[in-house]
């Protein structure tokens, strides 16, 4: 399941998004799995 992953690595307009996630490492495997950003502000 990839409830909003798709936005980002889904469709010919993101290409440029999905170049800078290969360019740090992500294979195409991993474009298949969710995506989970961690944040903190303290």
């Amino acid at each position: 399941m990839k409830p909003r992953s798709h936005e980002v690595t889904d469709g010919d307009n993101r290409a440029p998004a999905r170049a800078m996630l290969r360019a740090v490492g992500m294979t195409e495997d991993d474009f298949d799995k969710a995506q989970v950003g961690v944040a903190s502000s303290w």
